[in-house]
């Protein structure tokens, strides 16, 4: 009887542990789902095309686990610092039902399959905001029914607001910007080198900025804007590092000289 009940125990561990690793099997997200869980933080909730926020991405791409999705992104965003702020920026995503209504896990968004499904969501999100009519498609003004009393802009409520994209991303252009100063130091001619003389103001102004909007709230327009700031700065960082040599990122205009006196 012991050895008949020893074996009957161990045929339940067995069926258990299958069962326990049922349960933690990856479940493969929908178009939809993706696109509500890793949206712009300025996007509309119910817009199936939202914008894909680029920093989310990149940081799937870090954790899936998979060579060929990480290759192509610089030592910096694989990072310890880097990856743990990205990862608890969307598991705070994960933990919100509005964003995720049907409860993905963040083994479910980070298996390889699902990072390649985000990055194509990018891709095709970009390209429909793209196809989207311009200012310039619109009629002349001349052929365009005037409002004799235009009701005044509307002014956008200040409050609190998301800029974690743009802290993770300074978190790691910090690290582009010690590679780039050693660079410019041993000499080195590589063109990382010369986002040296700009990485330090840039960033530093970019973090007080981000700090402002923490302490003391602001609009989403405002948080949109720095996050993309960032991520453009960022990109060009990336490309610099990689070897490539882009064009500068698009400074803001200097404030002009004041007059001379006689």
């Amino acid at each position: 009887m012991n050895t008949i009940a020893r074996t009957g125990a161990l045929a339940v561990a067995v069926l258990a542990a299958g069962a326990l690793a049922a349960c933690h099997h990856s479940k493969a997200p929908t178009d939809a789902e993706l696109t509500s869980l890793l949206r712009s933080p300025t996007a509309p909730p119910a817009d199936p095309n939202a914008p894909i926020d680029p920093f989310a991405v990149d940081c799937l791409r870090a954790w899936s686990g998979d060579a060929d999705l990480a290759k192509t992104l610089p030592a910096t965003a694989t990072g310890d610092v880097v990856k743990t702020a990205c990862r608890k920026r969307i598991d705070g995503w994960i933990a919100d039902a509005t964003r995720n209504p049907d409860k993905l896990a963040f083994a479910d968004v980070s298996a390889p399959p699902a990072v390649r499904q985000a990055i194509a969501l990018l891709q095709q999100h970009r390209a429909a905001a793209a196809a989207l009519p311009a200012s310039s498609d619109l009629p002349p003004p001349m052929m365009m029914r005037q409002n004799p009393n235009p009701a005044a802009p509307p002014v956008m409520p200040k409050g609190p607001v998301d800029v974690s994209a743009a802290a993770a991303g300074l978190n790691e252009l910090d690290g582009l910007c010690k590679q780039a100063k050693d660079a410019a130091a041993s000499g080195n001619a590589a063109p990382i080198g010369r986002y040296a003389p700009m990485c330090d103001k840039r960033i530093a102004l970019m973090r007080e900025r981000v700090n402002q909007l923490q302490t003391n709230g602001g609009t989403s327009r405002e948080a949109e804007m720095l996050n993309d700031n960032v991520h453009r700065m960022l990109v060009f960082g990336r490309q610099l590092a990689t070897g490539t040599t882009p064009a500068a990122p698009h400074a803001p205009a200097p404030a002009p000289a004041p007059d001379k006196k006689n």
